[in-house]
């Protein structure tokens, strides 16, 4: 059996600069790249969690067909990548289905549809760089501030049995940062950094990562998340873990700044793919 393709991906718009430093560029290279191994792996629907479209009710589930409009990003509408056109076709079908899976497991499910629905910068970005064309669907679910790590991982796991139900093949991204020290002034990109001290954070999590140590990266993300500020208390690699997706080591594309923040791309796919060499 075929493993769970899946990723982990940036949420910051400075992938999506005209003029990039050399750390978004990477960074946004290394996403088209999962990109283009979800479509090698016949990837029918994206099962989408980012952590840039937060609730505080229940867990949201779009459930419009298409998303089509354009996003000013309420912080960096200074910048060419402040402004994002967005068209988004979503699995209604899945969606639904997903919804009623979470109701089903005593969770709280919010079913999203109505004209002018402000999408997230994360979800923006990311369908950009991972879906050029257009030509992909996502299912796609909002991520609880308030909800614990197992939390988020039975809603994953809830858009797993769903997609089983309607016979999709399935991929899962996360949208998130790692640490999240935003640098607090205007900068050139060619100063972008990552503080020491969350760069140390992020590289440990990293190697657990790539060493497919799934049981360390849970265990350390409170420490994480208090050391690091990590983005979302790094709940995002729980949802991962939900789906049942990263038993198997990480492949890190890239990693590097934005804006002061630690970013990452990070694959899981074939077993033998995700080795380093």
């Amino acid at each position: 059996m075929n493993a769970l393709p899946a990723a982990l991906v940036p949420a910051m718009p400075h992938l999506l600069a005209g003029d990039p430093t050399s750390s978004w560029a990477e960074l946004a290279t290394a996403t088209r790249t999962v990109g283009d191994r979800l479509r090698a792996a016949g990837v029918e629907t994206v099962l989408l969690l980012s952590t840039h479209w937060f609730t505080v009710l229940g867990h949201q589930v779009q459930c419009d067909d298409r998303l089509r409009g354009r996003r000013t990003d309420e912080n960096w509408y200074r910048y060419d990548y402040g402004h994002l056109a967005y068209d988004v076709t979503v699995d209604t079908e899945l969606a639904h289905r997903w919804a009623d899976a979470i109701d089903a497991d005593g969770m709280q499910a919010r079913r999203t549809r109505y004209d002018g629905f402000p999408v997230d910068t994360g979800t923006v970005v990311a369908s950009q760089l991972l879906d050029p064309r257009g030509q992909g669907r996502w299912a796609m679910v909002s991520c609880n501030l308030y909800a614990d790590p197992s939390a988020m991982a039975a809603v994953a796991a809830a858009g797993m049995r769903a997609a089983g139900q309607l016979g999709r093949r399935l991929g899962v991204v996360a949208v998130t940062g790692l640490s999240s020290g935003l640098t607090g002034r205007w900068i050139d990109p060619g100063e972008d950094r990552v503080e020491d001290t969350h760069d140390r954070w992020n590289r440990k999590m990293l190697d657990a990562i790539r060493a497919g140590d799934r049981e360390a990266v849970l265990a350390m993300s409170p420490q994480y998340a208090a050391a690091a500020q990590a983005d979302s208390q790094f709940r995002a690699f729980a949802f991962l873990d939900g789906a049942g997706a990263v038993d198997r080591p990480g492949e890190v594309l890239a990693y590097g700044p934005v804006w002061g923040t630690g970013a990452a791309v990070v694959w899981w796919g074939e077993p033998t793919e995700s080795r380093e060499t």
